[in-house]
C-alpha cells in the first residue's frame, strides 16, 4: 500500500497565512507605539513633579533664610538687654553669660549680618558656607528692607 500524506498547500491558503502574519506584525506595531505614548506620557508627569520639588527647594531655602532673620533679630533683642542690665543681674538670672540661645550663629545669622553690612553674595556664598542661590535671596530681602529703612 502506497500511502500518499502529503500536505498540499493552496494559494488562497497562502494568501490567509500571509494575511494573519501581516495582521500580528501590524498589532505588535500599534502596540509598540501605544507603549511608546504612554512613556512620553509618563515623562512629561515626571517633569511636572520635579518642576514642583523645584519650588519645594526655593520654599524650603526662603524659610531657612526668614528663620536666620528671626535669630538674628532674637540675637539682637537679648544683646540689647543684655546691655540694658547689669552683668550682675545678667549673670543672676541666666547662670552664664555665655547662654547658648543668645549665641544663635547660624550661617545664615552670619550671612544676614553680613549682608547688612554691604557683602555680596559670592562673598556670602563663600564666607558662611551656603549655596549662590541662598546668597542671592538673603542679599536681596536685606538691600531691599535697608533701601526702605
Amino acid at each position: 500500500m502506497v500511502s500518499n500524506s502529503a500536505i498540499y498547500i493552496t494559494w488562497p491558503q497562502l494568501l490567509y497565512v500571509g494575511i494573519l502574519v501581516l495582521s500580528f506584525y501590524i498589532a505588535e506595531l500599534i502596540f509598540f507605539w501605544l507603549r511608546h505614548g504612554r512613556k512620553q506620557n509618563s515623562s512629561i508627569d515626571a517633569n511636572a513633579l520635579q518642576a514642583q520639588i523645584d519650588d519645594i527647594r526655593q520654599e524650603l531655602a526662603s524659610s531657612k533664610v526668614k528663620i536666620a532673620a528671626l535669630a538674628a533679630q532674637l540675637q539682637d533683642t537679648h544683646s540689647i538687654d543684655k546691655a540694658a542690665m547689669s552683668l550682675d543681674q545678667w549673670s543672676s538670672q541666666t547662670g552664664s553669660i555665655d547662654d547658648p540661645v543668645l549665641s544663635v550663629n547660624t550661617p545664615y545669622a552670619m550671612a544676614i549680618r553680613l549682608a547688612q553690612k554691604g557683602a555680596d553674595a559670592p562673598e556670602l556664598a563663600v564666607t558662611c558656607g551656603i549655596s549662590r542661590g541662598e546668597a542671592d535671596l538673603i542679599v536681596a530681602i536685606y538691600r531691599t528692607s535697608s533701601d526702605r529703612g
